[in-house]
């Protein structure tokens, strides 16, 4: 069988540091998507967990820094940031990857169900012309989704452009009030470009998402 060039639907969720993010998100499967619930799952591939709640949790639990995960058709990828993942920024970052019209609305329901009041930002956004073989994803995408934007947990800022669609949590709530065919302001958006990765966040943004300078040298 010959491989089959896809659109994937790529949500993100970025959150400050919970511990609540395997319960949310078998909450939400359940409720909303429930083939988002993970059939295998494990730290590499291949993918060997396997089990209901108390396996996936604990799997969860034990993960540094992610663990992967695979549902049911036509969800073909999932990563939370595990458990024991702590050398890291105060950022972390969930993801799901599902062939299906952006505007779905088990996928939107989905998504705000997962997002808790510590998700500051939650994106949608096509990775246009991935490769499908026999039921695994593989890229880079033709035509890439919207840029990770909390590299090694430091937020960066909001994208450039705006995605399919989003959610702002209570962090940006009022700093990036938009209207349809605009975007946030320009002051709020990361700096992608810049050569120096220190001039790649934004001017402004909410406290306490990315480290200091001081934080990155001594590693606390």
């Amino acid at each position: 069988m010959s491989d089959t060039k896809i659109d994937v639907l790529v949500v993100r969720w970025y959150e400050r540091r919970t511990t609540d993010v395997a319960a949310r998100w078998l909450a939400a499967a359940r409720e909303h998507l429930p083939e988002a619930i993970p059939v295998r799952f494990g730290e590499s591939e291949p993918l060997r967990g396997r089990g209901g709640d108390e396996e996936f949790t604990a799997a969860w639990a034990r993960a540094d820094p992610l663990l992967f995960m695979t549902g049911k058709k036509p969800v073909y990828h999932m990563s939370l940031v595990g458990g024991a993942a702590t050398k890291r920024g105060p950022v972390m970052v969930q993801s799901l990857n599902i062939v299906a019209d952006p505007h779905d609305v088990r996928v939107r329901a989905f998504a705000s169900a997962m997002a808790s009041d510590q998700t500051f930002y939650v994106s949608a956004s096509i990775a246009g012309g991935m490769t499908l073989d026999r039921n695994t994803l593989w890229g880079p995408a033709e035509r890439p989704e919207e840029p990770y934007l909390a590299p090694m947990g430091d937020w960066l800022g909001l994208p450039p452009t705006p995605p399919a669609w989003c959610l702002f949590g209570p962090d940006y709530a009022k700093l990036a009030a938009y209207e349809e065919g605009s975007w946030v302001p320009e002051r709020l958006q990361a700096r992608l470009g810049e050569i120096d990765p220190a001039q790649r966040y934004a001017r402004k943004m909410p406290g306490g998402l990315r480290r200091t300078a001081w934080q990155l040298i001594t590693g606390r």
